[in-house]
């Protein structure tokens, strides 16, 4: 087989080329005839741009290669050495392009057997994990519930409110003079993240495996939302009607706002509640003690209800999952490992003692759960995939 993985390739080039003589296409057309998957990834091959689109994607594997390893703190450089400059001549271009082309077809050959392969012998290979995505689940006033995600195109009315989706994002409208409002609660599974923007025009931002619940209308008296998980806030200034989040339900927590831009982490499996204010101000309460922040300030609130203050915050650490990115400034293995098991869905196994290791660095939440055991591999983690458990070795 291995004969034919180099083989077929080079004839399928020649045959796109033109160059092919009646041999080349006699042994290339008994190939074919050999089987339909054969047949099936010959006519795929031939197919117009299959060749520029797979140059393409090997450009683009080259820079996620080069994304993780920066991320694993493996130079690709030479700091700030010049880098040397050579003339690179039509023919040398020509057959590098030659090469990486014959490559492309390598490769899909090669998967083409891999996939033969895979459905003779079933469950024998791991599941590919994916990144988490928008999806998230609305459960209105009356007790019923919505399933959401990037695809759909909610509609939804509730008296003077009217609720729509676009994308990954829920909007609420009010529609002449507000009634008693009821309550709509928001909810991210593990994997998922969603955002909303309340009938107030206050935006948010939930994190996977996180929850908000608040009124479908802001009558008077105060804005009062609840939290669990992780959220961004941008609330909208109302001096008239001061805007405060509950967090974690039966939580002492309080978070008392005017206008302000700040991040709220209240998972239960992290070691405090944390509050970090980018813009504006607010004052965290928990139990009898209160601290008010002003921005770049971050509260830590332990399980005794003791506040910690932190000065100048890394704000882009803390907002960076709004974004799109983990970002480690100093990190340890659990504090990293948390954030992964959440939005990749696997549970977090240790065989032994918890390497005492800390990370710095960025990568990308869209890449697949493969990639980023590639980064820490990188990083002298010893881990493994198995289902759905990312297990971490001594």
């Amino acid at each position: 087989m291995s004969d034919t993985l180099e083989r077929i390739p080079i004839l399928i080039a020649k045959l796109l080329k033109q160059e092919a003589n009646e041999q080349e296409l006699m042994e290339l057309e008994d190939w074919k005839r050999a089987s339909a998957a054969n047949a099936a990834a010959l006519e795929e091959m031939l197919h117009e741009g299959y060749v520029e689109n797979g140059l393409r994607e090997l450009e683009a594997a080259k820079r996620r290669s080069d994304q993780l390893l920066i991320a694993a703190g493996i130079p690709l450089g030479l700091g700030n050495a010049p880098a040397p400059v050579h003339k690179v001549s039509i023919l040398h271009r020509f057959r590098w392009v030659a090469a990486a082309a014959v490559l492309v077809l390598a490769i899909g050959v090669g998967g083409y057997y891999w996939l033969q392969q895979t459905h003779s012998q079933q469950d024998l290979t791991a599941e590919v994990i994916l990144p988490g995505g928008h999806k998230a689940m609305l459960t209105l006033a009356d007790g019923s519930e919505v399933m959401l995600d990037s695809t759909g195109g909610l509609a939804i009315r509730q008296g003077h409110t009217a609720i729509r989706q676009q994308g990954g994002q829920l909007y609420y409208y009010t529609e002449g003079t507000p009634e008693a409002a009821g309550y709509n609660k928001l909810t991210t599974p593990i994997g998922g993240q969603f955002r909303v923007t309340l009938p107030d025009g206050t935006k948010v931002w939930l994190n996977a495996a996180s929850s908000l619940r608040y009124p479908t209308a802001f009558t008077a008296g105060d804005r009062v939302v609840e939290v669990t998980g992780e959220a961004y806030f941008e609330v909208m200034q109302n001096a008239t009607q001061p805007f405060k989040v509950k967090v974690n339900n039966e939580s002492t927590t309080i978070i008392e706002v005017l206008g302000t831009d700040f991040n709220v982490n209240a998972y239960t499996d992290e070691p405090s509640i944390t509050t970090t204010l980018l813009e504006g101000a607010v004052r965290v309460r928990a139990g009898n003690r209160q601290a008010a922040l002003t921005p770049g300030q971050q509260a830590q609130v332990n399980k005794g209800s003791n506040i910690k203050i932190v000065n100048n915050a890394d704000l882009s650490a803390a907002v960076a999952w709004k974004d799109g990115i983990f970002y480690f400034k100093d990190a340890d293995l659990p504090t990293v490992l948390r954030q992964i098991g959440r939005w990749y869905n696997v549970e977090i196994v240790y065989e032994g003692a918890v390497p005492a290791q800390s990370f710095r660095g960025k990568l990308g939440r869209d890449l697949s759960l493969a990639d980023v055991v590639e980064a820490l591999q990188r990083s002298e983690v010893k881990c493994r995939v198995e289902g759905r458990k990312l297990i971490v070795a001594p």
